[in-house]
This record gives C-alpha cells, structure tokens and sequence, in this order.
C-alpha cells in the first residue's frame, strides 16, 4: 500500500494550523513526502497511527540520522503530526512510546533525539517535557514567516538511557 498521498495529505492538514508543523503547505510535495520516508526508513524510525473504523492514517511520527558520521547517534528532524480531528486522544503520546520502544530496542546506538518547537506552544512544549524532552533553549529568530515575522522556537532534546557507544563495533 503506497502511503506516501495519505501523508502528504495529513501534513497539508496540519500545515494549515496555527502553530502546526514548521514546514509550510506549498512545501508538502511527493518529493519532500518520500524523501523523508526514504530517510527515515534508511537510517531511522517512520511510525503512522491508522484510524481501523476508516483504515485513515491519522497520525505519523519520523526521524532520521544525519548524513555526518559525527551527528551518528542522534536522530534528527523529529516530526510528529495527528489529525486536528483526532487530537487529545491520546494519538501523539502512543506514536511517541512506541518509537521510544523500537529506540531501547534497536538504536541502542542513539543517544539523542531531537526537535523543534514553537516558542508559543505552550501545550506542544509541555507534551514534549512529559515525555521527558529537555528545553535546550531558544534559536532566536530561526524561522521566517510568510508573513516577513521572525520567530523563535525551542530546541529540545531527549537523551536515550540505554545508550551504548556501538558504532565502530
């Protein structure tokens, strides 16, 4: 089953909320959707939550190492989109135990991950700290609007506890 017109179309969903996703709507194309896909099923985790009664992907979660042998034991470029019709549910919070769980499970190798988030999401940055994330700080001014405005968003880390140095193994 080809996912790929779902998930574009979940993220052109959530693209469009204040607040949402970093990633603008004329940004979200078949190249932009399957090179993350690639990526992340390369050298990452790519997780979707299905809605059975509708077989509708409702949520997704990905990310990927970094193509530098330095940033190895990270995962980077963090997404984690739900449905605005579905979130609260707890939809978010399962996406993320379960890429923790394949994390202990088979990247033993990642000591981080990581992510960002708008300065002024206070309910995203809240969900993340009870994850356990770590707010890392602002990046001033980071992100360009469409509408010229510069905002700053939070880099938050999260720190693997079953990390073991296994890369030159």
């Amino acid at each position: 089953m080809d996912m790929a017109p779902a998930l574009k179309d979940l993220h052109h969903k959530v693209s469009r909320l204040s607040g949402g996703i970093i990633r603008y709507d004329d940004e979200i194309n078949d190249a932009y959707i399957h090179h993350f896909l690639e990526k992340s099923l390369k050298n990452g985790i790519s997780l979707v939550a299905v809605d059975f009664e509708t077989q509708k992907i409702v949520g997704e979660i990905h990310a990927y190492t970094l193509s530098l042998i330095a940033f190895r034991h990270m995962l980077s470029e963090l997404t984690i989109i739900v449905d605005p019709d579905y979130q609260g549910q707890g939809i978010g919070k399962r996406l993320f135990t379960e890429f923790f769980n394949i994390v202990d499970a088979d990247f033993s190798h990642i000591h981080r991950i990581e992510l960002y988030v708008r300065n002024f999401n206070d309910k995203a940055i809240r969900f993340y700290e009870k994850l356990g994330f770590i707010n890392e700080g602002p990046q001033k001014n980071k992100i360009l609007t469409k509408d010229g405005v510069l905002e700053t968003p939070l880099h938050m880390a999260w720190f693997n506890p079953k990390y073991r140095h296994n890369y030159w193994e």
